[in-house]
């Protein structure tokens, strides 16, 4: 296998084309928006955001984000990270811009890509040995649709997706309606609590939220981002300290998580703000946790913020019908719902194989399909510090495609999907992103990639290692480390026999 083409050029799709490029295949990258950045992309930032992980950890693990960076970068200066990483790289010529995929389909031992530009005009057919699907968890805006909406644009109204919010103007002097209560739609509502005349915020329930600083002192990765803080939560596979840990030491797990939860109170005045939440914070925390906007939980509390547990009924007109029976006349609605997972390109044989009838996506270290061959997706196994996650995947993926990974036999892959899919449906913060979330599981997760590949999961085996906040450098390292796995037919061939 010597082409290979990729779909996207996000944080996946460009640790992706490096990873192959490093290996001497022939890459492609297809990306549908003008520039560099997936997610990052400013079509596709809206004003204020900022990244959820902290500048450290929140970088590749051979490219340090520039110092100088505050260490909560923004949207903006994560895409110029992401830019300068493709030319260090000299992976920016490999790239076609403006370029869609419309139809991905396996004929005769290879991948058929047929692709359109952006103004719907064909650009014709590519030809591929290995394919790579790098667009992500956030791949179409979710904006839900409510009887009369078209009728309220028509009186005057605006309805946009947080994506859409691109500058203050749209805020400005503006009665806005936040629908949501995840990062985006807070982000919103505290900067419309300031710019516009009224904000009123619509939500299902109570989410928990952590503070960049725990006690306005201790960073949060110190808190999340370590293997001590991850043994934790009740996993599906443990070992020894943690299988003690979740038996004899049930007492002192449930007491750290009430103390968090009290503290998260203390912090933030969620009483209040009527926002406690009325499940367990270890039941939530996952990808979508979220970090709390400076200021607000104070514009909450002092009413800045209409916060409204209740969600739209209908519109009537200039006015918006509440499932609690009130009414509001915004200006603008903002749908603060996030993106849906989605593959329209992939045929349908194999998308039928990739996401089961419940929406949930059936992949194999979140990363490939024993019975779709020369296939594989990095960026479906989101967590706190994806950047590295998806590196690391990235690496896995080359080894599969070359065949130089030891891996079970199909059926076995099979059985592991299987089980992990249904551990998934039994924990709620496991199922987001259409189960391809593996936090708060992360160093678990890198560690069964790490195995995969014949590589050391850790740079020292020094018990604080244990306490130690994620370190994206130091897999610098473990992933340049010279390895001779077994050239492994079995993985990889059995599977393409398989899929026939």
């Amino acid at each position: 296998m010597k082409k290979v083409g990729i779909i996207g050029a996000g944080i996946s799709g460009l640790t992706t084309a490096k990873a192959f490029l490093n290996k001497g295949y022939a890459v492609t990258i297809i990306e549908k928006a003008a520039s560099i950045g997936g997610v990052w992309e400013k079509s596709r930032s809206y004003l204020g955001v900022t990244t959820q992980t902290t500048r450290d950890e929140y970088a590749y693990s051979d490219f340090p984000m520039p110092a100088h960076y505050p260490l909560w970068p923004s949207g903006a200066q994560v895409q110029a990270y992401l830019e300068s990483y493709a030319a260090a790289f000299d992976i920016s010529r490999h790239i076609r811009f403006n370029t869609q995929v419309t139809d991905l389909r396996y004929e005769h031992g290879r991948w058929l890509m047929r692709i359109n530009n952006v103004d719907n005009t064909n650009a014709g057919t590519l030809t591929f040995d290995f394919v790579a699907i790098c667009t992500g968890t956030f791949h179409k805006p979710y904006v839900p649709e409510y009887p009369g909406a078209q009728q309220f644009v028509e009186a005057g109204g605006s309805i946009l997706h947080s994506s859409q919010v691109k500058n203050e103007s749209l805020l400005k002097n503006k009665a806005v309606a936040v629908v949501g209560f995840a990062k985006s739609a807070t982000d919103i509502a505290t900067l419309a609590a300031d710019l516009g005349t009224s904000c009123t915020l619509l939500y299902r329930k109570a989410q928990w939220k952590v503070p960049r600083f725990f006690g306005n002192k201790v960073n949060l990765k110190y808190l999340l981002f370590s293997r001590f803080s991850e043994a934790f939560f009740n996993g599906p596979e443990k070992p020894l300290f943690e299988k003690i840990l979740h038996s004899i030491g049930k007492p002192l797990v449930w007491g750290q998580w009430r103390a968090l939860e009290a503290l998260l109170k203390m912090q933030f005045k969620l009483k209040a703000c009527n926002m406690i939440p009325d499940h367990k914070i270890e039941d939530q925390i996952s990808c979508a946790l979220g970090i709390a906007p400076e200021g607000f939980y104070e514009k909450v509390r002092t009413g800045k913020i209409a916060a409204k547990c209740t969600v739209i009924d209908h519109f009537d007109g200039k006015k918006v019908v509440l499932k609690n029976g009130e009414t509001l006349t915004p200006d603008l609605i903002i749908y603060g719902t996030g993106f849906s997972q989605s593959l329209p390109f992939l045929e349908e044989r194999y998308r039928n194989l990739v996401v089961d009838e419940s929406g949930r996506y059936q992949l194999y270290r979140n990363i490939v399909n024993p019975d779709i061959p020369q296939l594989g997706f990095v960026g479906f196994n989101s967590s706190l510090f994806s950047t590295l996650t998806s590196e690391v995947a990235a690496h896995w993926l080359v080894a599969y495609a070359s065949g130089t990974i030891k891996l079970p036999t199909s059926e076995r892959i099979r059985q592991d999907i299987t089980f992990m899919d249904n551990w998934r449906r039994s924990r709620v913060s496991a199922s987001v992103f259409s189960g391809t979330c593996v936090a708060p599981f992360n160093f678990k997760h890198i560690d069964q990639l790490m195995n995969d590949m014949g590589l050391p999961t850790r740079i020292s085996r020094s018990p604080l290692q244990f306490f130690k906040p994620i370190n994206p450098g130091d897999y610098r390292r473990l992933l340049q480390i010279k390895t001779t796995p077994p050239r492994v037919k079995s993985a990889v061939h059995e599977m393409e026999a398989e899929a026939f």
